[in-house]
């Protein structure tokens, strides 16, 4: 969503980062975040006690017909809306959000008028009998009245031109819509088959200046009525949300272009200010590359049965109102953000406003990847100040931690920046491939397409396609609060490096941040560079590379994926302190194996492996010799009698050649139950057949159960061979996302693993 005030120093920002490019698109997505900060707290301030939605849940909205007849030099409407609905539940009412401040005169139900209560903005409805679930019915409303001011507001009259010339305009979001019109003001109904808006308004305001009307979806005609007035239709019939609905008039110059999307040949069609249409003429050819490149990556146009518009507007920004976003001007970044948000924002919109980055980041992320493939030369200098200006202050999450206020909702360095950077750091952690195909899953979820989504949807999504467990990462930053800073210390060995990494943090919240940490590591007189990615999983970290030269200097993340600030690098002559990288036990049939891995055993003489019944007392295994300077995986394997009363515990001891010894931690692994750790399933995404790879190497039973994403158990297999591949069929299940759960004879659950049916 995007829209607020722009006063002529706004204008002049504007004007100023249009004509520097991508270089300042950090800047540009900062002003259009602060310009709806200004206008949400305007928009909200004036009513900040009022519940912003009491419509009843007993309902579900299919379809509005909305019936309205305005002037734009006069701030009044005056409509008939109606709603058709599902009842969910038996009841005797339903109630709908409108403001006080209009006169309800009637409500009808078949010709029939109906008994209604209309106050604290909450038009009660009340049915004769009781209506039982699952019937269908509609209410047509009569109402009338002076939508609220609050300084400025959601049904707008705003001049423009010389001589100034009547223009009227609506912008609802977040929680403007029962300003002017009756509906369901949450984020919980979306009205399934759309909307037709008819709207009655003057023919013209003088004899040089006739008036046009802008609206969702298709433009079906514009008819002449009694009165020197012009009736026009127009219909919408994709899922909408009520804030995205949206109509203005004023004397548009309007015109269209068109682009390929696949084989569809998509109107772009434009409203805009005569004396902005040579502007608008020239600005638009972005927003079709924008088109072709946002449905090649994340699928096509969401709305392509019908048209994409821009329709200028008086305040600044923008707003991405469904098939047709208001814009003050066609500065670069703004029309891609709004652009993007036809996915992001319209196709699936935040379920909740804790959740708002899913609206904003993404729409963030999508113009910077657009001024990315148009200015390539600029991707480090953007991403810099982008993150910059994230750490500007030391705390804040990307979760909304205050709903109720609208400048932290539409914070432009967390919901904006970091909500974007975010998505940086997946990509870079999961790989553009599997991060895309990831996000278009997403996007594509028939359970979410033109529906609400949350958080946990978009990790589900990210999870199945990469197979890996990102609750850490969301942990850290989507809940937590600030970045890390790396001190780094390393030092040549020969054509090697040997790298110390630790990490503090901004804020307490967060005690380490989880992340592979790229260093370039340079050798200026050779021009020789290598850049090596450390898997920085706990602090104070050791690792060593081979690089093949002799390095002069490290530069930390040289393409700034990553959210830090204040990192430092020293290079050290002495040698670095041998530190385990990783420790693991398994099961080899009746043998336990014990790994470990180091970053370097330059220092290191011996590693004895040890047993113990009790964790207290300790018994020599055997003994591994150091490698020497390599970075190595060791590994020792021996049967162990305790396996068989579950009590065994392990620890590794490394001797240093100065004498001097560290421990793991300790480690327990009982070789008794069934070692599923190398389970894997194919293919996935499946259509018609899962394969299980063989599950342990002992023979014993095993039972698979299949749930759906709520939890729902929806498929039982019995007396799976754990020894060999099996089969299981899955055609029969609907298209999504589910979760395969393993579990052992004695009904113990040892694995999970996600999959998607298409």
């Amino acid at each position: 969503m995007m829209r607020a005030l722009l006063l002529l120093l706004n204008l002049l920002i504007f004007s100023t980062l249009y004509a520097q490019k991508d270089a300042h698109l950090v800047e540009d997505v900062s002003a259009i975040a602060k310009m709806e900060q200004e206008s949400h707290s305007r928009l909200v301030g004036a009513r900040a006690t009022a519940l912003y939605t009491n419509a009843s849940t007993n309902f579900d909205v299919r379809y509005y017909r909305a019936e309205w007849e305005v002037d734009p030099a006069i701030n009044k409407i005056k409509g008939i809306v109606t709603a058709y609905y599902i009842m969910t539940a038996t009841g005797n009412n339903i109630s709908l959000d409108l403001d006080n401040a209009h006169t309800v005169s009637n409500v009808l139900q078949r010709s029939s008028s109906l008994v209604k209560t209309h106050s604290n903005h909450t038009l009660k409805i009340d049915f004769p009998t009781s209506v039982p679930a699952g019937t269908l019915d509609s209410v047509s409303i009569y109402y009338e009245g002076i939508p609220p001011s609050s300084g400025f507001g959601s049904f707008i009259l705003s001049p423009h031109g010389t001589p100034a010339i009547p223009a009227m305009w609506t912008l609802s979001e977040p929680y403007g819509s029962r300003d002017w019109w009756p509906c369901k003001n949450g984020l919980d109904d979306k009205a399934e088959d759309g909307i037709d808006i008819y709207i009655t308004h003057p023919a013209q305001y003088n004899e040089a200046n006739a008036y046009r009307a802008a609206a969702n979806g298709i433009l079906k005609s514009e008819t002449a009525v009694a009165g020197n007035k012009i009736r026009t239709h127009w219909k919408h019939e994709y899922p909408i949300a009520t804030y995205l609905v949206c109509f203005a008039i004023t004397n548009y110059s309007v015109f269209t272009k068109s682009v390929m999307i696949g084989a569809t040949n998509l109107p772009m069609l434009t409203y805009c200010y005569p004396e902005s249409l040579a502007a608008f003429q020239a600005g638009t050819q972005n927003t079709l590359h924008g088109l072709q490149l946002f449905s090649n990556l994340f699928g096509p146009y969401p709305f392509i049965g019908e048209k994409y518009g821009h329709v200028q507007f008086g305040w600044g920004g923008g707003m991405e109102h469904q098939t047709n976003s208001f814009l003050i001007n066609t500065n670069e970044s703004l029309v891609l953000h709004e652009l993007g948000h036809q996915w992001f924002g319209n196709k699936i919109t935040c379920g909740n406003w804790e959740d708002i980055w899913l609206n904003e980041g993404f729409a963030t992320h999508l113009a910077s990847i657009y001024m990315e493939n148009k200015y390539p030369a600029n991707i480090r200098f953007t991403r810099l100040n982008e993150i910059n200006y994230i750490t500007s202050s030391t705390g804040g999450s990307v979760k909304v931690d205050n709903v109720n206020d609208v400048n932290r909702i539409f914070s432009s360095r967390l919901s904006y920046n970091k909500g974007s950077h975010l998505l940086y750091m997946l990509r870079w952690i999961l790989g553009d491939a599997v991060f895309f195909n990831a996000v278009r899953n997403y996007i594509n979820d028939v359970s979410l397409v033109y529906k609400f989504a949350t958080t946990a949807n978009l990790k589900s999504h990210l999870e199945a396609a990469s197979g890996k467990d990102l609750t850490y990462f969301f942990d850290q930053w989507f809940n937590g609060q600030g970045y890390p800073s790396y001190q780094v210390e390393w030092s040549n060995s020969g054509n090697s490096v040997n790298v110390n990494l630790k990490q503090t943090t901004s804020h307490a919240s967060v005690s380490f941040f989880q992340l592979p940490v790229p260093l370039l590591f340079k050798n200026s007189t050779t021009g020789q560079e290598k850049l090596v990615v450390l898997n920085n999983t706990s602090n104070n970290q050791n690792f060593a590379e081979t690089i093949g030269f002799e390095a002069e200097s490290v530069t930390v993340d040289p393409d700034y994926w990553l959210i830090t600030k204040n990192n430092t690098v020293t290079k050290i002559s002495s040698p670095l302190p041998v530190t385990f990288v990783n420790t693991n036990t398994r099961c080899n049939g009746d043998k336990v194996e014990i790994l470990w891995s180091t970053s370097s055993e330059e220092n290191a003489a011996s590693f004895e492996i040890q047993k113990s019944g009790n964790a207290i007392s300790w018994t020599k295994v055997g003994v591994v010799d150091a490698a020497g300077n390599s970075s190595v995986l060791n590994k020792y394997s021996f049967t162990d009698p305790l396996i068989s009363t579950n009590q065994s515990y392990y620890r590794i001891v490394e001797n240093d050649v100065d004498g001097k010894m560290q421990f793991t931690r300790i480690m327990q692994k009982d070789c008794s139950v069934p070692d599923v750790n190398h389970l894997e399933i194919s293919p996935n995404p499946v259509q018609n057949q899962l394969l299980l790879e063989p599950i342990s190497k002992k023979q014993s039973q095993f039972t698979a159960l299949i749930y759906n994403v709520n939890g729902n158990l929806i498929k039982t297999i019995s007396h799976l061979n754990g020894i060999v591949k099996n089969q299981i069929y899955v055609s029969e299940l609907a298209t999504g996302l589910y979760v395969l759960q393993i579990q052992s004879e004695n009904s113990v659950v040892l694995k999970s693993i996600k999959f998607i049916k298409e």
